[in-house]
């Protein structure tokens, strides 16, 4: 019985020790993008999809993010554009329904890769400070030129 309780402290010990502070990211574009966060102790790069969060443990210190559009996604808009000008090319084989289809999906990829271009190459970025009571937190977001903004917390 006395090991088990050793065990089971041990294993607390552990899980308080892994749930330290951290910084969160919160991706509030359309777009997807890469975050890099430099941490005391590394770096590591984030992946938040829009509208949702990533989050990385950290050491008390400061800190920065920075993002940069997904080159990846751009990628992948680019063939899903293709395949659907090569649908749009073969359109006798498509009834109305499938053409619209195609047509708004068209038109999905191109608003998504203008918010892209918009959100330009350029890092933007922002330092913060994380604390073993206070987690950090950043924003990545549009600014109304398009433009990728970071905000730090």
């Amino acid at each position: 019985m006395k090991r088990k309780l050793t065990l089971l402290a041990a294993a607390f010990g552990m899980v308080l020790t892994a749930c330290g502070p951290g910084i969160s990211v919160s991706n509030t574009t359309r777009i997807p993008v890469r975050v890099i966060v430099v941490k005391k102790g590394g770096s590591d790069v984030l992946s938040p999809s829009p509208g949702e969060s990533s989050f990385t443990e950290a050491e008390e210190g400061t800190y920065r993010v920075t993002a940069v559009p997904d080159a990846e996604w751009i990628a992948y808009a680019k063939a899903t554009r293709q395949f659907l000008n090569n649908q749009l090319g073969n359109s006798d084989n498509l009834s109305g329904p499938q053409l619209l289809e195609v047509i708004r999906r068209l038109k999905e990829v191109a608003s998504r890769m203008q918010e892209y271009d918009k959100a330009g190459n350029a890092n933007a970025g922002c330092f913060g400070y994380v604390s073993e009571s206070q987690n950090g937190a950043a924003t990545v977001a549009l600014a109304s030129n398009g433009a990728l903004v970071v905000t730090c917390k």
